[in-house]
């Protein structure tokens, strides 16, 4: 076939031919189904040097009420031109912070940067960012983000060199699941947990498909983070409702305060 090609053009038209066969194998690395994925796991971090899925502890988490929340995502593996920016981070969390500002039970919700979590740091990374920000409870985001990318039949626009700009011939399926869990930091005991998850599909042309694809990403944990705040205000009902009565955690309330 690639003879084929070359005899049918002009000599003087060859190079451009040579240009578009490398943009059309650039191009067919989609063919393959591409798969980039970024994982933040809360199990890595707080347990880095078990494989086990760690057991409930038995300390009792002892908690002043009102108290101050911090709320970070965990460490991930992500390459850098895959990686959520730090600025949605601290929008995402902000979102997390807004949604529960008003329970009387919390002080103040305080959004942590990335930089001060550690990969694999564990509750001693936690022990310093509390007492560094005075933080009594840390929500912990982590998440699992999955984009496969692939070329549509419409790729072979691209040797026209003008498909490549409007053709939406590259195809994106985006998979995201975030979780928050939240820890009383000194005991190191979990309160509550909720998670959500969220799926995009898409297409974009070859020359714009990388910025879509980001976006569709961010989008993805826009969308999962809403519906865990939705499953988090359960959680939260429910602790407020059984925390009284659990005898591993023993809330600390100022006279006269009513926890429901």
């Amino acid at each position: 076939m690639w003879l084929f090609i070359i005899n049918s053009v002009r000599p003087k038209r060859l190079s451009r031919v040579l240009i578009l066969s490398l943009l059309l194998s650039s191009c067919a690395s989609m063919d393959d189904n591409n798969k980039q994925r970024q994982v933040a796991s809360v199990i890595s971090y707080l347990f880095p040097d078990t494989q086990e899925v760690p057991t409930a502890n038995s300390n009792i988490a002892h908690i002043t009420v009102p108290f101050r929340i911090g709320i970070a995502f965990v460490p991930d593996n992500a390459s850098p031109e895959f990686r959520l920016p730090e600025n949605e981070r601290l929008k995402l969390a902000g979102q997390v912070r807004d949604a529960f500002s008003h329970y009387p039970f919390v002080q103040e919700i305080v959004p942590v940067p990335s930089v001060y979590l550690k990969s694999e740091g564990g509750f001693a990374n936690l022990e310093r960012v509390a007492s560094l920000l005075s933080l009594d409870v840390i929500a912990l985001i982590s998440f699992d983000q999955v984009q496969n990318s692939g070329a549509s039949g419409w790729s072979f626009l691209y040797w026209t060199g003008i498909g490549a700009y409007i053709v939406e011939g590259d195809q994106y399926d985006i998979l995201t699941s975030v979780e928050t869990t939240v820890f009383d930091i000194k005991s190191q005991r979990l309160l509550m947990r909720a998670g959500g998850i969220s799926t995009i599909q898409g297409a974009a042309t070859w020359v714009g498909f990388s910025e879509y694809a980001r976006a569709a990403r961010t989008q993805g944990f826009v969308d999962a983070i809403d519906k865990m705040i939705k499953e988090l205000h359960v959680e939260v009902k429910m602790f407020r409702e059984n925390a009284v009565k659990d005898p591993m955690i023993n809330l600390l309330l100022p006279k006269g305060y009513n926890p429901n």
